[in-house]
């Protein structure tokens, strides 16, 4: 990417690149009912995710990078914008972690850093989510960083076979 990516001060945590290594340990986490549950994730195989891998990163987005431990490199989540829309100053947060970091506020301190990249290195206006209105662990996550609820997407997309409701937080710059 021309501006450069994210940065993470953590003592503990880093943000690099998302790497086809990171495929399997991403599905290990993915593919637990209890991870998701309250998301959008359907089914995931190694491949799928070694497919999604190999599509971040352009310069155009969309974009995620890995969160990973400082120690030894192990991936713990995920974090990046779906659906960017340069034009329009815009893209949609996203984000996961691994249940072994979660309480820890990692998801919250990833995405304070995704934030501050996304607006002051690439000029984003605006900044979204949306999240199932029964995720109240990414609800929380999304109000911690100052994100406003702008309402309920009503059907929004067919999870598991239902069409269901979402609610779409943004933030502004």
């Amino acid at each position: 990417m021309s501006a450069g990516q994210p940065r993470l001060d953590d003592a503990r945590h880093a943000l690099r690149g998302l790497m086809p290594t990171d495929a399997l340990a991403w599905y290990e986490y993915l593919r637990r009912d209890d991870v998701t549950r309250d998301t959008s994730w359907t089914r995931v195989t190694p491949q799928r995710v070694a497919e999604l891998i190999a599509g971040y990163g352009g310069p155009q987005g969309p974009w995620r990078w890995a969160i990973a431990r400082r120690a030894d490199d192990a991936l713990e989540g995920t974090i990046g914008f779906n659906e960017v829309a340069l034009e329009h100053g815009r893209a949609e947060l996203a984000f996961d972690l691994s249940p072994a970091a979660w309480g820890q506020g990692l998801a919250t301190r990833a995405a304070q850093a995704v934030l501050r990249w996304a607006f002051q290195e690439r000029g984003l206006q605006r900044v979204q989510a949306t999240v199932l209105d029964t995720n109240l662990r990414s609800r929380a996550v999304l109000e911690r960083l100052g994100m406003r609820c702008e309402g309920t997407l009503s059907g929004y997309r067919i999870v598991r076979g239902a069409p269901r409701d979402f609610l779409m937080y943004a933030l502004r710059a």
